[in-house]
């Protein structure tokens, strides 16, 4: 039982930090965007270059998201697979600035998708588009 209790804990604190790891890096992302909005906008930064260049941005989330899958497809370690990952969520997070959504939507979403299957949730957005 108090394995248990020591697990349930940990699992808690984990998904506390990941929620923390993310609302911070978004709250890095809006300052960014901040200083774009403002007269003396700060140190050069790549953020804000994305922010600023759709294309760019776009070219970067296609590109990482091919790095991405090719850890799988090449077998590399678990440690690069976690690096590109990053990659993806960061550049998937300038995006969100830019449309001005919150990752809070996105975390909205897939708690949604819990209440059914990802067969039943597809079929849904075929019939809705």
């Amino acid at each position: 039982m108090r394995a248990t209790i020591l697990a349930r804990s940990w699992h808690l604190g984990f998904h506390q930090l990941l929620g923390c790891t993310l609302y911070s890096l978004e709250s890095t992302i809006s300052q960014r965007k901040a200083e774009l909005a403002a007269e003396q906008n700060g140190k050069p930064s790549w953020t804000k270059r994305l922010l600023l260049d759709n294309k760019l941005l776009c070219s970067k989330i296609r590109e990482e998201a091919d790095e991405l899958c090719r850890t799988l497809e090449e077998i590399e370690d678990k440690s690069r697979t976690a690096l590109e990952m990053a990659d993806v969520l960061y550049h998937a997070m300038v995006l969100l600035a830019n449309k001005d959504l919150k990752i809070e939507a996105v975390m909205q979403v897939l708690r949604q998708r819990f209440s059914q299957s990802g067969v039943e949730e597809k079929r849904g957005r075929i019939s809705q588009g």
